[in-house]
């Protein structure tokens, strides 16, 4: 069925059959197949002595009744793509369908925030210079303010040149802290705002290089044992691994 024409089922009180409803009325063949084998496998168990197979017989069962849940399962998975292919097969179309639409204006969006984005770096580093020189003349000032009232020889207006030094002073370092944080906001226009987010990042130049130990605190169990798994499918068990335990994992198989 075709997107456009499927039934909706949103909304409250809807009594229309749901998925599970409908796969187990379609497949009702299928699930008593496994049912039936499921109730002789657990009897062939069941009639274990102390979960054990005793003679050839009794594992020429288990043997049988293997091959034939194999098969089982074998032919349900194919019933399974079978059955799932038209539905991922839409949704693909329908994921290639929008992808091509969206990305038009992605890249419209993607261009213009660059080209934007090199104007606006270019006025916050305007702006972190003229704050910069604001801040510079400012701490000049008070300085000469400071010199000329340790060199007056008047008290009165020594005190007066004084206070004119403090007050410079305090300017300065307000018009200094402006500056550390100047040109980092972000930018409101009368369409939008304009934001300039960074972060560290990297790019590797030469692996041999890299001090793995260094990154050790970082890594998880997940990444580790990736490696590990690498390392076992190259040595086998010829080459011992501090910390890791190395066997074999066997498992039996069934063949017709």
């Amino acid at each position: 069925m075709e997107v456009s024409n499927a039934p909706s089922i949103a909304g409250p009180g809807h009594n229309l059959a749901t998925t599970a409803d409908i796969l187990r009325d379609r497949f009702k063949p299928e699930l008593d197949e496994v049912e039936d084998l499921a109730k002789r496998a657990t009897a062939a168990k069941n009639a274990l002595i102390e979960g054990a197979i005793a003679n050839d017989n009794e594992r020429d069962t288990f043997i049988a009744l293997g091959i034939e849940a194999r098969k089982l399962a074998k032919k349900l998975d194919e019933t399974r793509k079978a059955t799932t292919k038209p539905l991922r097969d839409e949704v693909a179309e329908t994921n290639r369908f929008f992808d091509t639409i969206v990305a038009r204006p992605e890249n419209v969006q993607s261009a213009f925030e660059t080209i934007v984005g090199r104007y606006d770096a270019k006025k916050r580093e305007e702006a972190r210079a003229a704050a910069a020189a604001e801040a510079q003349r400012a701490q000049e000032e008070a300085k000469r303010k400071l010199d000329e009232a340790a060199n007056s020889g008047h008290s009165v207006l020594g005190d007066v040149l004084m206070q004119e030094a403090v007050d410079a002073e305090h300017r300065a370092q307000v018009l200094v802290n402006e500056a550390v944080t100047a040109g980092s906001g972000p930018t409101r226009t009368e369409v939008g705002t304009v934001s300039a987010t960074a972060r560290w990042t990297h790019r590797i130049t030469d692996p041999s290089k890299i001090p793995l130990e260094k990154l050790r605190p970082y890594m998880s169990i997940d990444d580790i044992d990736k490696f590990v798994r690498a390392y076992v499918r190259a040595n086998k068990n010829t080459a011992p691994l501090p910390g890791v335990e190395i066997f074999q994992d066997q498992k039996t198989s069934f063949r017709g």
